[in-house]
């Protein structure tokens, strides 16, 4: 594997995202006018296929647009923030209810598949996330996951070590029998640290080592793609943010099992650890203080949930 120097530097984060916040144009294009498109498309008491699609379209640049913003504002005003990545995580998770729901539609000739919707990577932070921030919506994204390895529903690559890791912690956290060699085709010579991740599962010691590695792992990957690996942890919620060391400690929490604290530059304020009022961030007062996306879910849940065509 090539050497890759670690980026951590919360002010390089600063530096490359603030704009996001404060620069009116970047507003305009990627929240405010999605928000208007959204209106405009829920204005209607029933909605066709063609305007699900386009709802899922623009809460995920509104899902975008409030990640970073909301990972911007923990360094000032983490209730804020975290509070607005709530909100983020709420609009992706109806993004891709959406995406998947609208995949039972599609047409495929006699004999053939229907083509994955999504990648598994796609998915793992968001998942990660909601393990800490929201349970239900959690379990939803680790089960589609798994069963993905199955059905076909997601796309995995060869290198979707971290989206491996969430299930086998997800099969932790049911307490089923571990699965390992994922992902199914993986690649050979490549050092990642997330299996140490659960192999150290009932070994403190060695498991704080494995999360020091994870660490390291994290800031070399928190950056751009290459053309031999992509970058798991580019998105900008998680350049900064240890996600999976937040999932691991949810699920061992859960179970009644201690995490071993270690030192880490990754590990600092303000995003480890998770705040408890980030913890305690409930749905409805989410949805109470966010009308758009109250309206994304009225119109939509029963059509996810298969109660309407």
């Amino acid at each position: 594997m090539a050497a890759r120097k670690q980026c951590s530097a919360h002010d390089n984060f600063l530096d490359a995202y603030s704009a996001w916040t404060y620069d009116e144009s970047i507003r305009e294009i990627r929240l405010l006018e999605p928000q208007q498109d959204l209106k405009d498309l829920l204005a209607s008491e029933r909605l066709s296929y063609e305007q699900r699609i386009s709802i899922s379209t623009e809460t995920r640049w509104i899902s975008g647009y409030y990640f970073v913003q909301g990972t911007v504002l923990c360094f000032n005003d983490p209730d804020a923030g975290w509070r607005i990545i709530k909100r983020a995580l709420l609009y992706d998770y109806w993004d891709t209810r959406i995406t998947l729901r609208a995949r039972d539609f599609w047409r495929v000739a006699r004999g053939q598949k229907k083509k994955p919707s999504e990648n598994a990577l796609n998915l793992t932070i968001e998942a990660a996330l909601a393990l800490v921030m929201a349970r239900s919506e959690a379990m939803w994204y680790l089960d589609l996951l798994e069963q993905s390895l199955s059905d076909g529903t997601l796309a995995w690559f060869d290198d979707d070590f971290f989206s491996a890791y969430l299930v086998r912690l997800y099969r932790k956290l049911k307490r089923e029998e571990d699965i390992k060699g994922l992902p199914p085709r993986a690649a050979e010579g490549w050092e990642h640290p997330f299996d140490d991740l659960i192999d150290s599962w009932d070994d403190e010691e060695k498991l704080a080592a494995a999360i020091l590695r994870a660490c390291d792992y994290h800031l070399r990957w928190n950056r751009d793609d290459t053309d031999e690996h992509r970058a798991e942890f580019g998105a900008p919620v998680a350049i900064v943010n240890p996600v999976e060391v937040h999932a691991l400690e949810a699920v061992r929490n859960e179970l009644g099992l201690s995490t071993p604290t270690v030192e880490h530059e990754l590990l600092q304020p303000p995003f480890y650890p998770i705040p408890d009022f980030a913890k305690n961030i409930a749905n409805e007062d989410i949805l109470a203080e966010d009308g758009l996306l109250r309206r994304v879910v009225e119109l939509n849940q029963p059509w996810c949930d298969g109660l309407e065509e």
